[in-house]
């Protein structure tokens, strides 16, 4: 386990120091040569427990827990990133979508970059990587062209993709924003281990005002079955593939659940305490191999992600949830809001693929 300090509890919104060696030391290493593409491909992630409980303010000031499972989509990794060195003087980001350039973004100057806190903004991800992670300066009395030159040897191009539908709930943009990171560090000499990355991508969330928490990129990162832990009053996220015996949402619905925690609602409170104890619960059904316990787990966080937001709950879902409820052991929706697509585990295989027909016909 390694333990990496991120924010004070006294801090709440506000960020630390950029390059702040408690949560994010970046190490040298050699430029890969001009031309050669650096590339890094991700799982999606579903959460399977305790959603709601690594967002910030909330992770640092309750503490909090997820259990997250990594998964392929039609057997490949669906969110990716690739970057190479380029002589130009400038950076172009390349945004694919189904395999096909969507748009195209050229930075020439440090004003080019400056929109990178706008989320609406053409690139907007992809201009924060490369402030957060310190490889350009727009403070700097060097020009762009000047610190491309002087630290790099020439510019960059960056392609990044996802396969995955808008609103799927399976932490596309902060998964694709750990892969930019990775590649992006690497490509300019740097190199950071998985946690810092972690760390450095919920401190890219916080810079461009979308918020958001950190299971995302522990699940795309990690890879596997994990349970991601934060400390309540401590400053530390640390994950596990096997837990120890102990113990990219809407802005406006992650604000609402912050007001709600601010205000000490008693409901979310419990629910917070709910949400933990149950992500870890979850992680142990998981460890004995108990499908049974997991199901349950499933069921029981569905009815607490309503409580965190409520009305996510259609009656289409519903509909959905009752035609598979026989063949199931649980379900749940992804994503904090639970707008994304529909997991269920099932009883066994052949009532999955009964199960899968079956709800292609209620879906239609």
């Amino acid at each position: 386990m390694v333990l990496v300090p991120v924010y004070s509890a006294s801090e709440k919104l506000e960020p630390p120091p950029l390059l702040s060696p408690f949560f994010f030391k970046p190490e040298p290493s050699e430029l890969p040569p001009l031309g050669k593409w650096l590339t890094a491909e991700c799982p999606a992630r579903i959460d399977v427990s305790g959603g709601w409980s690594d967002t910030p303010p909330i992770t640092y000031e309750h503490g909090g827990a997820v259990t997250m499972v990594a998964l392929l989509v039609n057997g490949k990794k669906p969110v990716g990133a690739r970057v190479k060195r380029i002589p130009e003087l400038k950076l172009v980001f390349v945004i694919i979508n189904n395999g096909v350039e969507s748009s195209r973004v050229v930075c020439e100057e440090l004003h080019d970059l400056e929109d990178y806190n706008q989320p609406y903004a053409s690139g907007a991800l992809l201009k924060a990587t490369f402030i957060c992670g310190g490889i350009i300066d727009l403070e700097s009395s060097q020009s762009l062209s000047e610190q491309l030159q002087t630290n790099y040897g020439g510019g960059f191009e960056i392609q990044s993709w996802s396969n995955l539908p808008l609103g799927s709930g399976m932490g596309t943009s902060s998964i694709l924003s750990a892969a930019l990171i990775g590649v992006i560090l690497r490509a300019a000499g740097k190199s950071c281990d998985r946690m810092g990355i972690i760390h450095l991508e919920l401190y890219v969330e916080q810079m461009m005002t979308t918020g958001g928490g950190w299971q995302d990129q522990v699940g795309g990162i990690c890879g596997g079955i994990h349970i991601g832990l934060s400390e309540g009053e401590t400053t530390c996220v640390y994950t596990s593939s096997r837990p120890e015996r102990k113990t990219r949402l809407a802005r406006n619905l992650l604000q609402d659940v912050v007001r709600n925690w601010y205000a000490r609602n008693p409901l979310i409170v419990e629910t917070e305490d709910n949400l933990v104890a149950l992500a870890q619960e979850c992680s142990h059904a998981f460890i004995d191999g108990d499908l049974k316990k997991v199901g349950s787990c499933l069921d029981r966080y569905w009815q607490m992600k309503k409580i965190m937001a409520p009305g996510c709950e259609t009656q289409i879902i519903t509909t959905l949830m009752e035609a598979v409820r026989p063949f199931a052991l649980g379900i749940c929706m992804a994503g904090a809001g639970g707008g994304g697509f529909m997991y269920v585990l099932a009883q066994d295989p052949l009532k999955r693929c009964y199960q899968t027909t079956h709800t292609n016909s209620k879906g239609s």
